[in-house]
């Protein structure tokens, strides 16, 4: 528990530190740049979700065309794919392969099957309505995963991307600190002593 109250006062330290004289000002344009980029990170908010909700809208009536113009058929497959070998082009095993179109009569195509496929094996074949051989369509679920993950990839690429410029300020504002600190240094001990990193 004192590990988590612990964490809590680092978190809100770096956003509201304690009052201090010993404050400098590159210590203040710190803590204003990590005020900027989270307000700006919640700004993104509303934007990533309209973003992820757009993505399901449009994607949505295509996969639900897609549903409704494509059907399964049980196949089966004529012969182990030739050789063994894969498609020159694709790399994929294809074989004959049967199934009984709409109007009843036994259509035969060379598909893609595994390269495991033996003679007799059942296969699904996905036709459209004119009974040509189709992809499968994309499952209902699709447009809210795929909303759901641009509006997570927006979120968490602003979320790196503040992380990055956050890390670049501090290691540009440290550089200056340790000049300042080998300056304060010298006025202290002389010019011929250097401050002991």
């Amino acid at each position: 528990m004192g590990g988590t109250t612990g964490a809590a006062r680092r978190v809100v330290g770096a956003f509201v530190p304690k009052r201090s004289t010993l404050r400098r000002g590159s210590d203040r344009i710190e803590v204003g740049a990590r005020w900027l980029l989270l307000l700006l990170g919640l700004l993104l908010v509303p934007v990533a979700l309209a973003a992820g909700s757009d993505v399901t809208a449009r994607l949505a009536p295509q996969v639900a065309l897609q549903q409704a113009e494509r059907h399964a058929v049980r196949a089966e497959v004529l012969a182990a794919p030739t050789d063994g070998s894969p498609d020159s082009v694709t790399g994929d095993h294809r074989a004959p392969v049967r199934w009984i179109a709409a109007d009843g009569t036994p259509r035969v195509q060379d598909l893609r099957v595994t390269s495991t496929a033996r003679r007799g094996d059942a296969r699904v074949v996905w036709l459209d309505r004119q009974d040509r051989v189709t992809v499968a369509p994309m499952p209902p679920d699709r447009p809210a995963g795929q909303g759901f993950l641009t509006a997570l990839f927006l979120v968490v690429g602003d979320l790196v991307v503040s992380l990055l410029l956050l890390a670049a300020l501090r290691w540009f504002l440290d550089r200056g600190r340790l000049r300042a600190w080998d300056a304060a240094w010298r006025r202290f001990t002389g010019p011929d002593h250097e401050f002991p990193r």
